[in-house]
Protein backbone atom coordinates (compact mmCIF):
# COMPACT_ATOMS: atom_id res chain seq x y z
CA UNK A 1 0.00 0.00 0.00
CA UNK A 2 -0.60 2.59 -1.25
CA UNK A 3 -2.22 3.65 -4.20
CA UNK A 4 -4.24 6.79 -4.20
CA UNK A 5 -6.90 7.94 -5.81
CA UNK A 6 -6.96 12.36 -5.89
CA UNK A 7 -10.23 14.36 -6.54
CA UNK A 8 -10.14 17.01 -9.10
CA UNK A 9 -8.08 19.15 -6.87
CA UNK A 10 -5.47 16.88 -5.86
CA UNK A 11 -6.97 15.82 -2.87
CA UNK A 12 -6.37 11.88 -1.92
CA UNK A 13 -10.21 10.78 -1.43
CA UNK A 14 -8.96 6.94 -1.64
CA UNK A 15 -6.27 4.29 -1.06
CA UNK A 16 -5.91 0.59 -1.95
CA UNK A 17 -3.23 -2.25 -1.97
CA UNK A 18 -3.09 -2.67 -5.60
CA UNK A 19 -3.66 -0.34 -8.72
CA UNK A 20 -6.49 0.22 -10.39
CA UNK A 21 -7.58 2.89 -13.18
CA UNK A 22 -8.56 5.23 -10.74
CA UNK A 23 -5.35 5.06 -8.36
CA UNK A 24 -2.30 4.46 -10.16
CA UNK A 25 -0.39 6.73 -8.08
CA UNK A 26 2.22 5.37 -5.64
CA UNK A 27 2.44 7.11 -1.84
CA UNK A 28 4.46 5.96 0.77
CA UNK A 29 2.77 4.65 3.67
CA UNK A 30 3.92 7.08 6.08
CA UNK A 31 2.53 10.26 3.70
CA UNK A 32 0.71 12.39 5.66
CA UNK A 33 -2.10 13.21 2.84
CA UNK A 34 -2.39 9.40 3.55
CA UNK A 35 -2.56 9.82 7.31
CA UNK A 36 -5.15 12.63 6.84
CA UNK A 37 -7.25 10.26 4.77
CA UNK A 38 -7.15 7.51 7.19
CA UNK A 39 -7.37 9.29 10.66
CA UNK A 40 -4.27 6.82 11.78
CA UNK A 41 -0.75 6.47 10.31
CA UNK A 42 -0.10 3.53 8.12
CA UNK A 43 2.42 1.05 8.86
CA UNK A 44 5.47 1.43 6.67
CA UNK A 45 6.39 -2.56 6.75
CA UNK A 46 4.20 -4.69 5.14
CA UNK A 47 3.81 -7.32 8.06
CA UNK A 48 2.22 -4.16 10.27
CA UNK A 49 0.15 -2.56 7.05
CA UNK A 50 -0.82 -6.26 6.83
CA UNK A 51 -2.32 -6.25 10.42
CA UNK A 52 -3.87 -2.85 10.03
CA UNK A 53 -5.71 -3.27 7.09
CA UNK A 54 -6.84 -7.31 9.39
CA UNK A 55 -8.36 -5.11 11.79
CA UNK A 56 -11.25 -3.82 9.25
CA UNK A 57 -11.68 -7.05 7.74
CA UNK A 58 -12.42 -8.96 10.27
CA UNK A 59 -15.37 -6.84 11.34
CA UNK A 60 -16.35 -7.38 7.85
CA UNK A 61 -16.09 -10.82 7.75
CA UNK A 62 -18.01 -11.36 11.07
CA UNK A 63 -20.67 -9.10 9.35
CA UNK A 64 -20.67 -10.92 6.20
CA UNK A 65 -21.00 -14.03 8.42
CA UNK A 66 -24.18 -12.49 10.54
CA UNK A 67 -25.96 -11.83 6.99
CA UNK A 68 -25.16 -15.14 5.96
CA UNK A 69 -27.00 -16.74 9.36
CA UNK A 70 -29.97 -14.38 9.18
CA UNK A 71 -30.61 -15.20 5.52
CA UNK A 72 -30.66 -18.74 6.49
CA UNK A 73 -27.92 -19.02 3.78
CA UNK A 74 -26.05 -20.98 6.31
CA UNK A 75 -25.77 -22.53 9.89
CA UNK A 76 -23.93 -21.45 12.98
CA UNK A 77 -23.09 -25.21 12.86
CA UNK A 78 -21.76 -25.41 9.77
CA UNK A 79 -18.33 -23.51 10.86
CA UNK A 80 -15.61 -25.20 12.12
CA UNK A 81 -15.61 -25.63 15.51
CA UNK A 82 -13.24 -22.98 16.33
CA UNK A 83 -14.61 -20.22 14.40
CA UNK A 84 -17.62 -20.89 16.26
CA UNK A 85 -15.46 -20.27 19.73
CA UNK A 86 -13.86 -17.20 18.13
CA UNK A 87 -16.94 -15.76 17.18
CA UNK A 88 -18.97 -16.05 20.27
CA UNK A 89 -15.97 -14.81 21.92
CA UNK A 90 -16.08 -11.41 19.89
CA UNK A 91 -19.61 -10.90 20.08
CA UNK A 92 -19.49 -11.24 24.11
CA UNK A 93 -16.46 -8.70 23.62
CA UNK A 94 -18.64 -6.37 21.71
CA UNK A 95 -21.51 -6.80 23.86
CA UNK A 96 -19.44 -6.09 27.30
CA UNK A 97 -18.28 -3.07 24.83
CA UNK A 98 -21.50 -2.05 24.32
CA UNK A 99 -23.06 -2.59 28.03
CA UNK A 100 -20.17 -0.18 28.79
CA UNK A 101 -20.67 2.17 26.24
CA UNK A 102 -24.73 2.68 27.68
CA UNK A 103 -23.04 3.69 30.53
CA UNK A 104 -21.76 6.95 29.32
CA UNK A 105 -23.81 9.78 28.65
CA UNK A 106 -23.83 12.06 25.69
CA UNK A 107 -20.91 13.96 26.38
CA UNK A 108 -19.32 10.98 27.00
CA UNK A 109 -19.08 11.36 30.91
CA UNK A 110 -20.67 8.96 33.75
CA UNK A 111 -24.35 9.09 34.06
Amino acid sequence: MPYVERNSSGKIIAARLTPSESALEWVDAGNPELAALTGKPIPADTRASLEYTDQGLIRVLEDLIDTLLAKDVIRFTDLPLPAQNRLLQRRSLRNSLNRNADLLDDDGGLL
